[in-house]
């Protein structure tokens, strides 16, 4: 049977979809290992011995006799000539549903699941049966897979719009409620209203309809049922006539929607669930919560008894976005637990808008990408002369001077993952369009400037030299260091160290105590040091980056000594907690910790402050943390409007946190405390001239002991 097994070169589990547990070629989908049924002789397969030009998906022929027979009552009344006649078609459609179907495709053996198959051949559509599309099989082998292995809790898929989802998701639905007995499978959208009438309605309803007399068991209910398909008995009243019913027994399985509430199905054991546009749940029923309690309805103990579709394009994050972006990451096959699952049970799955681009496919339904060399016909009969990737830079570049369009249009037709998971412009604090360039341009660089690694103390000895390990687990990011004689720079004043390099760079430093944020995960310290306007490094650029969280403060308090002192760097640290500038006062390094820039400094305070680091929650300072980061965003992030040269902000984590900040909210925001701190750090201080009365001016000169040199 289907299942997990170990192939020869590949490390992890493969995932055999093979209901005969063949042995075929293995695929990779999802970061997810599959291996196909072992493909059979090449007459068996369909459109053996056509050209190959003329070998592409067409839904097979039905006997027009079939089509008239509406039940199972009316066949067992034919004649048994005409059972034994059409018998075999009927098997040989309910294995084609059961091992899906192979089929040559302009001269490729092309392999698609039964449910894919059922869904092009007897699913209608509002537009009438389906194409045959590639990306939708990769979808079909994908949702096979979550399906045979015992790990997996089903697919989460990130989409564009229009790629057909709803009806892949309507037509697995029907195909398994219509074959297994005593289950259940539900539906759930972002509102019951779409619940109901986009898909149960819309799409489950009439797909059941189209379905063949030999697939439908027994229905109790409408013939166009507003709540539920039940596949059960119809009550009647019993006779010595109507004890038994000529169709055999009923599934007694269930197919409903219901109200997006978290606890919708809470109780129910679930055998199949469909869980539309998750990425636009909004609270007070958002995506993640929700699934922490529909998940349970798929399990009965340590098992596994049910599976998940999950699909969506993604609203912004303060409208549901960013609990279905925390179950994306959650949900990477990469990052299993010691029982070999997900965080969230699910496998993600992400298809580029342009291979899934409605109008960009050509006969054999697989992607028109890029430019043809001449034009190519498409599956609805019209050529295009262009690749879909150009066609939708077209567009982009069309709304390049309209931020908020574009990044829209970014949203609902994404490239990559990153893209998908924007944030809306509107309401924003900072310039989102500007920090997307930079992300954009960074993931093209190559070799990448940022290297991860650690800080320490040269063989040990502390209060020593620091140098810089190369880890790929470390907590550092560096984008760029001094050269070696700049390195562990200081001078001596006062019988006390001072940063040796303060005239170039400063840090920012966001710590952390006990406390927990909102969402029960331990805020994190952070750390930026930054170059501010010098000429002998470069200038205006963010050079390191931490953010982390280690098990004891005084290991986050030790690894940012460590960089202050490699750099030579003064900090700026957030002072409500204060046991980071106790620990750098206790290893002799006071004066690395700044005092209160005079330029932040209240109106009505004493001039002389001793208490070092900033308070974060005066509302100057506030308001002045985020004008700097504002600032530095406009003038040093994207594309500078006045000299086209694109920034050197490399710290994507950093750039991430900036687009979700909220002023009013900056609890989680570490990176964005640390950065703009920095920032602040870099300010000089602006003294504002004294207006000259000239009433206290004395117009004879002075002499004095005084001597200029």
């Amino acid at each position: 049977m289907a299942g997990l097994k170990q192939v020869k070169g590949y490390e992890e589990y493969v995932v055999n979809i093979c209901p005969n547990d063949t042995s075929g070629e293995v695929i990779e989908v999802g970061d997810v290992f599959i291996q196909l049924p072992e493909a059979p002789k090449d007459e068996e397969i369909l459109n053996y011995g056509r050209e190959p030009h003329l070998q592409m998906w067409q839904r097979l022929p039905v006997p027009e006799e079939l089509r008239r027979i509406r039940s199972m009552d009316e066949w067992y009344e034919m004649p048994s000539e005409f059972k034994k006649r059409f018998s075999p078609y009927i098997e040989q459609e309910f294995k084609r549903r059961r091992e899906g179907v192979w089929f040559f495709n302009n001269g490729e053996r092309i392999y698609i699941t039964g449910r894919h198959y059922m869904m092009l051949q007897w699913s209608k559509l509002d537009i009438g049966y389906g194409y045959y599309l590639e990306f939708q099989r990769r979808l079909f082998l994908h949702f096979a897979a979550c399906e045979a292995d015992p790990r997996s809790m089903g697919q989460m898929y990130t989409k564009c719009r229009r790629s057909g989802y709803t009806n892949m998701s309507a037509a697995i639905l029907v195909d398994e409620g219509t074959q297994v007995k005593d289950k259940l499978l539900g539906i759930q959208s972002k509102t019951g209203k779409d619940a109901q009438e986009n898909i149960f309605m819309k799409k489950v309803v009439p797909m059941f309809k189209s379905y063949p007399f030999f697939f439908k068991p027994i229905q109790d209910g409408t013939t166009n049922p507003r709540m539920e398909l039940a596949f059960r008995e119809p009550s009647k009243r019993i006779t010595k006539n109507n004890k038994t019913s000529n169709r055999g027994e009923a599934l007694n399985s269930i197919i409903n929607w219901k109200n997006t509430t978290n606890n919708a199905y809470d109780g129910e054991k679930l055998h199949m669930m469909y869980l539309d546009e998750s990425g636009k749940w909004e609270k007070p029923t958002d995506i993640r919560e929700a699934w922490r309690i529909e998940r349970t309805c798929l399990i009965v103990g340590r098992k596994i008894i049910g599976k998940c579709l999950m699909g969506s394009t993604v609203n912004p994050m303060d409208k549901g976005g960013k609990q279905y972006k925390e179950l994306w990451r959650d949900s990477d096959p990469n990052d299993r637990n010691a029982n070999g699952r997900t965080k969230t049970g699910l496998y993600r799955l992400f298809i580029p808008a342009y291979e899934a681009l409605e109008g960009f496919f050509d006969e054999y339904g697989n992607p028109i990408v890029e430019n043809p060399e001449k034009p190519v016909k498409t599956i609805d009969g019209d050529f295009v002369d262009i690749g879909a990737k150009t066609y939708l830079k077209n567009e982009r570049d069309a709304l390049k001077h309209d931020a908020r369009e574009l990044n829209e249009y970014i949203r609902q037709f994404p490239f990559t993952v990153e893209e998908a998971m924007r944030d809306s412009i509107e309401g924003s604090t900072f310039n989102i369009g500007k920090i997307y360039e930079q992300i954009e341009h960074n993931q093209e660089l190559y070799p990448h400037p940022v290297v991860q690694g650690n800080f320490m103390w040269k063989d040990g000895v502390s209060d020593g030299e620091v140098i810089f390990s190369p880890d790929k687990q470390g907590r550092w990011r560096v984008g760029w260091m001094p050269k070696p004689e700049n390195r562990n720079k200081y001078v001596i004043k006062y019988g006390k160290k001072y940063p040796g390099n303060d005239h170039i760079g400063v840090g920012g430093v966001d710590s952390y105590d006990l406390d927990s944020t909102t969402d029960n995960r331990g805020s994190k310290g952070a750390c930026h040091l930054y170059n501010k306007f010098n000429m002998a490094a470069p200038a205006n650029m963010f050079v390191a980056e931490y953010a982390s969280r280690p098990p004891l403060a005084r290991i986050f308090y030790e690894d940012v000594l460590l960089a202050s002192v490699f750099y030579g760097y003064p900090l700026l640290i957030e002072n409500n907690k204060y046991g980071i500038v106790r620990y750098f006062e206790s290893r002799g390094y006071e004066e690395y910790v700044m005092k209160r820039p005079d330029h932040l400094k209240s109106p009505n305070a004493s001039g002389n402050v001793k208490t070092r680091g900033i308070p974060s929650n005066s509302q100057d300072v506030i308001q002045a943390h985020a004008h700097a980061i504002e600032a530095f965003i406009e003038e040093h992030v994207g594309i500078n409007s006045e000299t086209g040269e694109m920034g050197k902000m490399y710290f994507e984590r950093t750039l991430e946190d900036w687009i979700g900040y909220k002023i009013d909210n900056r609890t989680k925001f570490d990176l964005t405390i640390s950065s703009g701190l920095a920032l602040l750090a870099a300010q000089k201080t602006k003294v504002k001239k004294k207006e000259s009365t000239f009433d206290d001016k004395r117009f004879f000169r002075r002499y004095t002991n005084e001597i200029r040199r």
